[in-house]
């Protein structure tokens, strides 16, 4: 007779050995899923590198923040991945039948599994919360910078405003060409030597930044500069130049090496994103409250209006054009209220995302594991088609979900986890059709069969 005891430590075999056998598919399709993600990365980034300015270096560190979202969506993959590939081996050299012959249901041979998705899918949550959306803001912030660093993106922001932030240098640009590059209309303040600063005016320049934005090569054409001669400051002393390069020395980072305080829903970790959702509502109520306090003092004060006499039309011109103001106020305040209630619903959304796609783990297991077994195939190939099919579907239904939810159309929560809600289901029932040792689709084929024949 069999005790507890001795029924437990065959059960603990099996369990490790599952593991083990899950192991090496897992790190598999992580790794086929990366390399596959990786590969649009890098061609972004030699684009970048070849066309915008990017530094090796600059381009290193945009390829290491880049990874924090193609972990965040190769883990569940490639569980997904490893669980059709175990479950398909262990199918079809009939290692689950055997286990079924002694005794363990398929519940029980998914248990370690699930236990094992549940860690994964805690440590991808505190991954989505903690570590992606700082790399995200490190990435951006790589890019604004490039941004920063084309002259004439920068400049034509600063178009006919003086730069003071040069190091002795007080530069002002009329006209920025974005096409060419060239800049028109320069004047120069140099007061980079003792005595007077000498002014420089130029017909054309050209603009470049080197060492990562800390020195400026500024090119001036078809110029002249004067300067208040030190020695007699009643002279002026007067040239003309056809071209002249000026090194500046860019201490005040004027255009490059910028750090936004400002970071996007993407950028935020789940409690920061909570705390901006109370602002958002705080502003919203607070407007809300100002609009019927507005209009209540409005009707207040059409009540207590006296009656105009038969002649009056002046007063009746002045109400109705306090009533046309009111009325643009309140429009006003209520596309206020609306951009706050599209924020609130964008936060949440990114809120319950940061718990549902690590939650896919858990999910993908119950749709791998018995959709293996079903397959009963001890190839790569069908294992990464079926989970490439699958992943796909999710994530057309979590993207439109997203867009619902945006415009406030369902609810932030039932757009997020309605991917799970689906594939659980599915997975369920996939579950119920092996544990009962059913055919999938079989009474299909039965019908299928007997018509045929």
């Amino acid at each position: 007779m069999h005790t507890p005891r001795d029924t437990a430590t065959p059960l603990k075999t099996f369990s490790r050995y599952l593991l083990k056998a899950h192991l090496g598919p897992l790190v598999f399709g992580f790794a086929l899923i990366l390399f596959i993600l990786v590969i649009d990365v890098v061609l972004q980034l030699m684009d970048q590198v070849l066309s915008k300015g990017l530094s090796p270096e600059e381009a290193g560190r945009l390829f290491f923040y880049n990874l924090a979202w193609i972990i965040a969506l190769a883990v569940p993959m490639a569980v997904l991945i490893a669980v059709l590939m175990a479950f398909g081996r262990l199918a079809a050299d009939n290692e689950i039948m055997a286990a079924k012959a002694c005794g363990v249901g398929f519940l029980h041979i998914l248990r370690p599994l699930l236990g094992a998705a549940a860690v994964l899918t805690l440590l991808m949550i505190w991954f989505n919360d903690q570590v992606l959306p700082d790399w995200n803001y490190e990435a951006r912030t790589i890019l604004s910078n490039l941004k920063r660093r084309k002259a004439a993106l920068v400049l034509k922001e600063k178009e006919g405003v003086f730069i003071h932030k040069l190091s002795n240098y007080s530069l002002l640009i009329r006209q920025v060409d974005e096409q060419t590059n060239r800049l028109h209309g320069i004047t120069l303040y140099d007061g980079s030597r003792p005595g007077p600063p000498a002014t420089l005016h130029a017909a054309a320049g050209e603009l470049k930044i080197f060492g990562n934005g800390g020195y400026i090569r500024l090119a001036l054409y078809d110029g002249e500069y004067n300067q208040i001669e030190a020695d007699d400051p009643e002279r002026l002393a007067r040239g003309s130049f056809g071209r002249q390069i000026v090194h500046i020395e860019d201490k005040g980072r004027a255009f490059t090496n910028y750090r936004s305080a400002y970071r996007s829903d993407r950028e935020m970790s789940i409690a920061a994103m909570y705390q901006a959702v109370r602002e958002k509502k705080r502003e919203r109520r607070r407007t809300q409250e100002h609009i019927d306090s507005t209009v209540q003092a409005f009707i207040t004060a059409i009540d207590t209006y006296p009656a105009p006499a038969a002649d009056t039309l002046a007063a009746d011109s002045t109400t109705i054009a306090k009533a046309q103001h009111l009325h643009r106020e309140i429009e006003r305040k209520r596309r206020f209220i609306s951009t706050r209630n599209k924020g609130i619903n964008e936060l949440r959304v990114e809120i319950h995302k940061k718990f549902s796609i690590p939650f896919a783990c858990l999910v993908f297991v119950l749709v791998g594991a018995p959709l293996g077994a079903l397959i009963r195939q001890r190839g790569s190939a069908v294992s990464v088609g079926v989970s490439l099919v699958f992943f796909l579907s999710y994530w057309i239904f979590l993207i439109g979900g997203e867009q619902l939810a945006d415009r406030g159309f369902i609810s932030p929560a039932l757009a997020m986890w309605s991917p799970n809600l689906v594939f659980g289901l599915l997975g369920a029932y996939l579950i119920h059709t092996v544990a009962l040792d059913r055919p999938l689709l079989g009474r299909r084929r039965q019908i299928l069969t007997a018509r045929i024949t």
